[in-house]
This record gives structure tokens, C-alpha cells and sequence, in this order.
């Protein structure tokens, strides 16, 4: 575990709230989840003008979490184009930096009316409109863990027991986490990635495939994200088929 952060829970966290949390013995929060893409969902408070350029005026890393429900990924291809759309939008509203990761949260687990490829095709529309790899999914083991057998999603932050935590998940939110800042109830998340990784442009990508889309990408005149994008549509294809 490299960090510690915190899940937006109850309302709006403002940085001195976090500040004050931390100074009064509370943990030493790094980093901060937080809603975004609809300003009519409960909860979904990222569209206020300010609010992240403050956070990240403390100090603590933001990334921005997509939920409209628990049932957002049983629209599929369709559902994660138009959420995307809109965390998209939302993101670039409050000045989101344009290399971050936008996590899609699944609330629910697979089911005989919700399957895998559902869940794949809702990530493949999110990829379409961010990137593949500004499309991460937040989510429990019996989602996460496939999608990631599959490489659906390029990071991934999990919720439930701890000992679903493998190589390669890069947050978890802890079952026994509730913390209180400002006396609203939050979740308390470990980090198991250097956060200085998200200070670059594509972060989480292996090495060996980051060579490779370096060397396609001079060879045809592309950028990197644009090569990334292609494999991870003709990949997805792949595990579609």
C-alpha cells in the first residue's frame, strides 16, 4: 500500500475539510475520488466551478469517478458512450487534465441478465470517447477480475474484501473504511500504485506495449494514444468475437 485517499461519500468534500481531517489525527489522505458527468445525479458534485483546482491546491491527486447508478453497465455499448460523453464534458468544464483516467463504477455483479460482454461493450464505449486508457473500471472482484483477465479496461480500483487485492489492481476501497471528515461519511481507499505515476501522460501502461505503440506510432506518424486506442479496439473485437 503506497497512499491513502478518500471516496466522495455523503456530499462535497472541501480541501479544508480533508486538511483538517488529516491535522486532527486522521489519516494522511493523498488523494481524492470524485464524482462527476451529471449534475442531476444524487451525489455527482464535480460540475461545481472551482471545486478540483481547490483539492489539487492542497496537494492531493484528483481523479474523477462516473456513476449514475447501480445498473449504468447494463446499457452496454451505448450506455458507456454516453456516459463518457458526459464525464467527458464534465471533466473538461472544471479543467480535468486531459491525461487522467476517469474511472466507471459498476454497481452491480454479473448475473444471468447481466454478463460479461455487457460489461466489456459498455467499457469499449467509454473507450471510444476518452481513450482506451482514460477508461478504467471501479467495481467488485466478480466484475474486475474478468474484465481485467481480458484487459476490457486499463486500470482498475476495486470494492469489497481485501482479499480480492491482485497485481494490477491500482485502488481499493475498504469494507471497514468509513471515515468522517467534517462529519461526513466518506470512504477510505488505499493506493497500491506510486501516485507520481499519474503525473504523466498515459499512466498504467505496461512497458512492453508502451515500446511497441512508441515505435508504431513513429513509424506511421501517429501519437501514442492514437496506436494505444487501435489495439485496444482490435483487441476488444477480438474477445467480442
Amino acid at each position: 500500500m503506497t497512499a491513502y485517499g478518500v471516496d466522495s461519500g455523503a456530499r462535497e468534500l472541501t480541501p479544508r475539510e480533508l486538511s483538517e481531517y488529516t491535522r486532527t489525527g486522521g489519516h494522511d489522505l493523498r488523494f481524492l475520488v470524485r464524482r462527476t458527468g451529471s449534475p442531476a445525479a444524487r451525489g455527482a458534485w464535480g460540475h461545481r466551478p472551482g471545486a478540483l483546482v481547490g483539492h489539487r491546491a492542497e496537494g492531493r491527486l484528483v481523479l474523477l469517478r462516473h456513476q449514475l447508478g447501480d445498473d449504468d453497465f447494463a446499457g452496454g455499448h451505448d450506455a458507456g458512450r454516453a456516459h463518457a460523453a458526459a464525464a467527458l464534458a464534465d471533466g473538461r468544464e472544471q479543467g480535468y487534465p486531459e491525461h487522467l483516467p476517469f474511472l466507471f463504477a459498476c454497481g452491480s455483479g454479473l448475473s444471468r441478465s447481466f454478463t460479461l460482454s455487457t460489461a466489456l461493450g459498455y467499457l469499449q464505449g467509454a473507450a471510444e470517447v476518452v481513450g482506451f486508457t482514460r477508461t478504467w473500471l471501479s467495481g467488485t472482484a466478480d466484475v474486475v477480475h474478468p474484465v481485467q483477465d481480458r484487459g476490457g479496461a486499463a486500470g482498475f480500483a476495486l470494492t469489497g474484501d481485501a482479499s480480492a487485492v491482485r497485481e494490477g489492481i491500482a485502488f481499493h476501497r475498504r469494507d471497514d473504511g468509513g471515515i468522517f471528515p467534517g462529519r461526513a461519511g466518506a470512504g477510505l481507499l488505499e493506493a497500491y500504485v506510486d501516485l507520481t505515476d499519474f503525473e504523466g501522460e498515459c499512466p498504467d501502461v505496461p512497458p512492453e506495449v508502451a515500446r511497441l505503440a512508441d515505435h508504431l506510432a513513429s513509424r506511421f506518424a501517429l501519437s501514442r494514444a492514437d496506436v494505444l486506442d487501435e489495439l485496444y479496439r482490435v483487441r476488444t473485437n477480438g474477445v467480442s468475437a
